[in-house]
């Protein structure tokens, strides 16, 4: 799983969803460290986003997790990403998907080795090995873990990924 946040407190956003996430969905098994990296796919002028990997060990389905990571966005302050209403029977399709600001945007990157490709879901997440500032974090936490589609670790993917936006390890807690 991924955290974003790029408005305002971005630190603040992160810390209030991992509580959700850990009373709503599961143990926090493994957490990155804070990332900070330029707003992918955005407008130049677009707010730094703070970034961080989780590994959660939950009980809930993929559908019903994605379901409660759209109610803890929404519960922070998120707003609509997509062109038509997001809600929590429906999942953006990333071709319509409007990127904004955002106060927290969590994204399911992997689900166990499970592939799964439905109009309300897709894992892996299919623009995760394009994004530097996922791929960092996660091998930070897991770096052996394979991509059960590309058959790749996670160190390996960094490796060959062309996305060459900087990402910044932060130091704080």
């Amino acid at each position: 799983m991924l955290q974003g946040s790029n408005k305002e407190n971005k630190k603040k956003y992160l810390d209030e969803s991992l509580f959700l996430i850990s009373k709503k969905i599961g143990e926090i098994i493994k957490k990155s460290s804070y990332f900070e990296s330029i707003a992918w796919n955005m407008n130049k002028n677009t707010s730094f986003f703070y970034n961080r990997a989780l590994h959660i060990k939950t009980f809930h389905s993929p559908i019903e997790l994605l379901e409660k990571i759209l109610n803890i966005e929404f519960l922070i302050g998120r707003k609509s990403t997509c062109s038509s209403s997001r809600s929590t029977t429906t999942h953006c399709n990333p071709k319509n998907r409007l990127y904004q600001d955002r106060e927290i945007d969590i994204d399911i990157l992997f689900y166990d080795h499970l592939i799964i490709q439905s109009s309300m879901l897709t894992i892996p997440h299919p623009l995760f090995h394009f994004r530097r500032f996922a791929i960092e974090p996660m091998c930070e936490i897991s770096p052996k873990k394979h991509h059960p589609v590309f058959h790749l670790t996670l160190l390996e993917i960094l490796g060959g990924c062309v996305d060459k936006l900087e990402v910044k390890k932060m130091d704080i807690s």
